[in-house]
Protein backbone atom coordinates (compact mmCIF):
# COMPACT_ATOMS: atom_id res chain seq x y z
CA UNK A 1 0.00 0.00 0.00
CA UNK A 2 3.28 2.28 -0.65
CA UNK A 3 3.93 2.05 2.65
CA UNK A 4 0.91 2.96 4.66
CA UNK A 5 0.99 1.48 8.28
CA UNK A 6 0.58 4.05 11.06
CA UNK A 7 -3.15 2.86 11.41
CA UNK A 8 -3.91 -0.13 9.65
CA UNK A 9 -0.79 -2.29 10.54
CA UNK A 10 -0.79 -4.96 12.61
CA UNK A 11 0.58 -8.69 14.04
CA UNK A 12 3.93 -9.30 14.46
CA UNK A 13 5.34 -7.07 11.73
CA UNK A 14 4.08 -4.31 13.37
CA UNK A 15 6.58 -3.66 16.14
CA UNK A 16 8.81 -2.41 13.07
CA UNK A 17 6.14 0.15 11.93
CA UNK A 18 3.98 1.35 14.84
CA UNK A 19 3.96 -1.13 18.09
CA UNK A 20 0.84 -0.39 18.85
CA UNK A 21 -0.72 -2.48 16.21
CA UNK A 22 0.59 -5.14 17.88
CA UNK A 23 -2.31 -4.97 20.17
CA UNK A 24 -4.90 -6.07 17.36
CA UNK A 25 -4.25 -9.39 18.48
CA UNK A 26 -6.87 -10.65 20.98
CA UNK A 27 -6.05 -12.95 23.74
CA UNK A 28 -7.44 -15.41 22.68
CA UNK A 29 -5.62 -15.16 19.12
CA UNK A 30 -2.56 -17.54 18.39
CA UNK A 31 1.24 -16.30 18.51
CA UNK A 32 2.30 -15.33 15.61
CA UNK A 33 5.94 -15.50 13.40
CA UNK A 34 6.65 -13.34 10.65
CA UNK A 35 9.72 -13.73 8.22
CA UNK A 36 10.02 -11.69 5.21
CA UNK A 37 13.32 -11.27 2.71
CA UNK A 38 13.26 -7.55 0.67
CA UNK A 39 15.54 -7.88 -2.51
CA UNK A 40 16.92 -4.28 -2.66
CA UNK A 41 18.77 -2.12 -5.61
CA UNK A 42 21.73 -3.43 -7.05
CA UNK A 43 23.44 -5.90 -4.54
CA UNK A 44 21.64 -4.59 -1.36
CA UNK A 45 19.06 -6.99 0.76
CA UNK A 46 16.96 -6.91 3.73
CA UNK A 47 15.56 -9.25 5.63
CA UNK A 48 13.35 -9.83 9.29
CA UNK A 49 11.92 -12.30 11.54
CA UNK A 50 9.35 -10.93 14.48
CA UNK A 51 7.41 -13.14 17.57
CA UNK A 52 4.32 -11.64 18.96
CA UNK A 53 2.35 -13.83 21.47
CA UNK A 54 -0.85 -12.28 23.01
CA UNK A 55 -0.78 -11.93 26.59
CA UNK A 56 -3.93 -12.89 29.55
CA UNK A 57 -4.20 -9.37 30.45
CA UNK A 58 -5.13 -7.84 26.99
CA UNK A 59 -1.29 -6.82 25.98
CA UNK A 60 1.14 -8.55 23.42
CA UNK A 61 4.70 -8.79 23.74
CA UNK A 62 6.62 -8.85 20.74
CA UNK A 63 9.89 -9.17 20.24
CA UNK A 64 11.90 -8.99 16.59
CA UNK A 65 15.41 -8.79 14.10
CA UNK A 66 16.29 -6.77 11.29
CA UNK A 67 19.34 -7.13 9.36
CA UNK A 68 20.72 -5.24 6.61
CA UNK A 69 23.54 -6.13 3.93
CA UNK A 70 25.37 -6.03 0.41
CA UNK A 71 27.49 -8.04 -1.43
CA UNK A 72 31.33 -8.05 -0.29
CA UNK A 73 32.82 -4.67 -1.03
CA UNK A 74 36.50 -4.15 -1.96
CA UNK A 75 38.62 -2.86 0.74
CA UNK A 76 41.56 -0.29 -0.03
CA UNK A 77 44.72 0.70 1.84
CA UNK A 78 45.50 4.40 2.32
CA UNK A 79 47.52 4.39 -0.70
CA UNK A 80 44.82 2.77 -2.72
CA UNK A 81 46.02 -0.73 -3.25
CA UNK A 82 43.45 -3.70 -2.41
CA UNK A 83 43.66 -5.28 0.87
CA UNK A 84 40.39 -7.75 0.56
CA UNK A 85 37.14 -7.40 0.95
CA UNK A 86 34.44 -6.83 3.76
CA UNK A 87 30.71 -7.13 4.45
CA UNK A 88 29.01 -4.52 5.76
CA UNK A 89 26.03 -4.62 7.53
CA UNK A 90 23.64 -3.02 10.49
CA UNK A 91 21.44 -4.95 12.93
CA UNK A 92 18.55 -4.04 14.89
CA UNK A 93 17.09 -6.36 18.07
CA UNK A 94 13.66 -5.42 19.31
CA UNK A 95 11.50 -5.77 22.24
CA UNK A 96 7.91 -4.09 22.15
CA UNK A 97 5.18 -4.39 23.91
CA UNK A 98 1.50 -3.19 23.39
CA UNK A 99 -1.94 -2.59 25.24
CA UNK A 100 -5.45 -2.46 24.38
CA UNK A 101 -7.54 -0.78 26.32
CA UNK A 102 -10.95 0.30 24.95
CA UNK A 103 -10.46 1.51 21.70
CA UNK A 104 -7.36 2.71 22.05
CA UNK A 105 -3.83 0.79 21.52
CA UNK A 106 -0.91 1.87 22.80
CA UNK A 107 2.91 0.34 22.27
CA UNK A 108 6.64 0.95 23.02
CA UNK A 109 9.67 -0.64 21.86
CA UNK A 110 13.36 -0.22 22.11
CA UNK A 111 15.99 -1.30 19.43
CA UNK A 112 19.47 -2.48 19.95
CA UNK A 113 21.17 -1.35 16.87
CA UNK A 114 24.78 -2.71 15.68
CA UNK A 115 26.54 -1.22 12.88
CA UNK A 116 30.11 -2.80 11.12
CA UNK A 117 31.56 -1.21 7.87
CA UNK A 118 34.85 -3.46 7.68
CA UNK A 119 36.97 -3.36 11.04
CA UNK A 120 34.86 -0.30 12.46
CA UNK A 121 32.21 -0.73 14.50
CA UNK A 122 29.27 0.59 16.89
CA UNK A 123 26.05 -0.34 19.27
CA UNK A 124 23.65 2.09 19.90
CA UNK A 125 19.99 2.44 21.09
CA UNK A 126 17.05 3.57 19.84
CA UNK A 127 12.96 3.77 20.85
CA UNK A 128 9.75 3.08 18.92
CA UNK A 129 6.13 4.59 20.42
CA UNK A 130 2.79 4.53 18.98
CA UNK A 131 -0.82 5.16 19.54
CA UNK A 132 -3.86 3.09 17.41
CA UNK A 133 -7.14 4.65 18.03
CA UNK A 134 -9.77 2.56 16.30
CA UNK A 135 -13.54 3.81 14.82
CA UNK A 136 -13.08 7.45 15.74
CA UNK A 137 -15.26 8.58 13.82
CA UNK A 138 -17.68 7.58 10.48
CA UNK A 139 -17.29 8.82 7.06
CA UNK A 140 -20.18 8.34 4.56
CA UNK A 141 -21.29 5.19 7.58
CA UNK A 142 -18.13 3.92 7.39
CA UNK A 143 -15.10 3.87 10.27
CA UNK A 144 -11.75 5.80 10.50
CA UNK A 145 -9.30 4.57 12.42
CA UNK A 146 -6.42 7.01 12.78
CA UNK A 147 -2.70 6.35 14.06
CA UNK A 148 0.77 7.84 14.72
CA UNK A 149 4.16 6.26 15.68
CA UNK A 150 7.63 7.59 16.17
CA UNK A 151 10.51 5.38 15.41
CA UNK A 152 14.07 5.06 15.65
CA UNK A 153 13.58 7.96 18.19
CA UNK A 154 17.89 7.92 19.65
CA UNK A 155 21.65 9.69 19.77
CA UNK A 156 23.51 9.54 16.57
CA UNK A 157 25.82 6.09 15.74
CA UNK A 158 29.17 6.29 15.26
CA UNK A 159 30.83 3.79 13.14
CA UNK A 160 34.47 4.74 13.36
CA UNK A 161 35.23 8.44 12.98
CA UNK A 162 32.15 9.14 11.43
CA UNK A 163 28.41 9.83 13.43
CA UNK A 164 25.31 9.64 11.88
CA UNK A 165 22.09 10.29 12.64
CA UNK A 166 19.42 7.42 13.27
CA UNK A 167 16.52 7.01 11.10
CA UNK A 168 14.50 9.06 13.11
CA UNK A 169 10.47 9.07 11.91
CA UNK A 170 7.66 10.74 12.69
CA UNK A 171 4.41 9.27 10.85
CA UNK A 172 0.32 9.77 11.20
CA UNK A 173 -1.98 8.48 9.03
CA UNK A 174 -5.77 7.17 8.79
CA UNK A 175 -7.45 3.43 7.36
CA UNK A 176 -10.74 4.31 5.83
CA UNK A 177 -12.66 1.05 6.22
CA UNK A 178 -14.82 1.47 2.72
CA UNK A 179 -16.96 -1.42 2.93
CA UNK A 180 -15.83 -5.24 3.79
CA UNK A 181 -14.07 -5.43 0.87
CA UNK A 182 -12.07 -2.02 0.63
CA UNK A 183 -9.95 -0.60 2.36
CA UNK A 184 -8.52 3.00 1.93
CA UNK A 185 -5.26 4.78 3.64
CA UNK A 186 -2.98 7.91 3.89
CA UNK A 187 0.42 8.38 6.15
CA UNK A 188 2.26 11.74 6.03
CA UNK A 189 5.63 11.12 7.67
CA UNK A 190 8.32 13.46 8.13
CA UNK A 191 11.81 11.81 8.19
CA UNK A 192 15.20 13.18 9.35
CA UNK A 193 16.88 11.83 6.22
CA UNK A 194 14.76 13.31 3.46
CA UNK A 195 12.19 16.24 2.79
CA UNK A 196 8.18 15.14 4.39
CA UNK A 197 6.41 13.40 2.13
CA UNK A 198 2.68 11.60 1.82
CA UNK A 199 2.16 7.18 1.32
CA UNK A 200 -1.42 6.33 -0.02
CA UNK A 201 -3.19 2.98 -1.14
CA UNK A 202 -5.67 0.62 -1.20
CA UNK A 203 -6.72 -2.13 -0.28
CA UNK A 204 -9.26 -4.90 -1.90
CA UNK A 205 -10.11 -7.71 0.46
CA UNK A 206 -11.80 -11.22 -0.47
CA UNK A 207 -12.45 -14.33 0.94
CA UNK A 208 -13.37 -18.01 -1.01
CA UNK A 209 -14.30 -21.00 1.63
CA UNK A 210 -11.38 -21.41 4.03
CA UNK A 211 -9.06 -18.85 2.28
CA UNK A 212 -8.62 -15.07 2.49
CA UNK A 213 -6.82 -12.76 0.36
CA UNK A 214 -6.14 -9.30 -0.82
CA UNK A 215 -4.94 -6.98 -3.53
CA UNK A 216 -2.82 -4.01 -2.90
CA UNK A 217 -1.91 -0.95 -4.60
CA UNK A 218 -0.12 2.15 -3.56
CA UNK A 219 1.85 5.69 -3.86
CA UNK A 220 4.71 6.87 -2.33
CA UNK A 221 6.22 10.05 -2.75
CA UNK A 222 9.17 9.42 -1.63
CA UNK A 223 10.20 6.35 -4.29
CA UNK A 224 9.53 8.91 -6.73
CA UNK A 225 11.88 11.56 -5.98
CA UNK A 226 14.81 11.75 -8.19
CA UNK A 227 14.21 9.16 -10.26
CA UNK A 228 13.42 8.90 -13.93
CA UNK A 229 11.40 5.88 -15.32
CA UNK A 230 8.04 4.47 -13.17
CA UNK A 231 8.43 5.21 -9.73
CA UNK A 232 6.55 5.73 -6.37
CA UNK A 233 3.97 3.50 -7.17
CA UNK A 234 4.02 -0.19 -5.32
CA UNK A 235 1.60 -3.31 -5.72
CA UNK A 236 1.01 -6.51 -3.92
CA UNK A 237 -1.46 -9.10 -2.33
CA UNK A 238 -1.32 -11.67 -0.08
CA UNK A 239 -3.42 -14.15 0.93
CA UNK A 240 -4.60 -16.82 4.41
CA UNK A 241 -4.70 -20.47 4.03
CA UNK A 242 -5.23 -21.93 7.40
CA UNK A 243 -2.43 -20.92 10.04
CA UNK A 244 -0.02 -19.26 6.91
CA UNK A 245 -0.09 -16.10 5.43
CA UNK A 246 2.02 -14.82 2.10
CA UNK A 247 2.50 -11.31 1.15
CA UNK A 248 4.28 -10.42 -1.93
CA UNK A 249 4.98 -6.79 -2.69
CA UNK A 250 6.45 -4.90 -5.87
CA UNK A 251 8.05 -1.79 -5.98
CA UNK A 252 9.88 -0.07 -9.18
CA UNK A 253 12.84 2.69 -8.85
CA UNK A 254 12.63 3.58 -12.14
CA UNK A 255 16.07 3.18 -14.34
CA UNK A 256 17.49 1.64 -10.54
CA UNK A 257 15.70 -1.34 -10.85
CA UNK A 258 12.81 -2.97 -9.29
CA UNK A 259 12.63 -4.51 -5.25
CA UNK A 260 10.96 -7.50 -4.00
CA UNK A 261 9.61 -8.42 -0.73
CA UNK A 262 8.49 -11.95 0.36
CA UNK A 263 6.40 -12.02 4.12
CA UNK A 264 5.41 -15.29 5.57
CA UNK A 265 3.37 -15.48 8.52
CA UNK A 266 2.69 -18.99 10.71
CA UNK A 267 0.33 -18.70 13.43
CA UNK A 268 0.31 -21.79 16.20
Amino acid sequence: MGGVAAASVEGSDALFWNPAGLARLQPEDPSEIDVSYNNLLQTTYEGSASYAIPLANGGVLGAGLLYFSQAPQTAYDNIGNSVGSFTPYDMAMNLSYAQHWKSLLIGGGINIIRSQIDTAEALDAAINIGVQALHVTDIGNRPVDLGASITNLGPPIQVGSVASALPTEIRGGFIWHLSNMLNAGMDIVLDSNQAPYLSAGLESVFKANDMSGSLRLGYNQSYARGINGLSGIAGGGGFDIGKIRIDYAWVPFGLLGVTNRLDITLRF
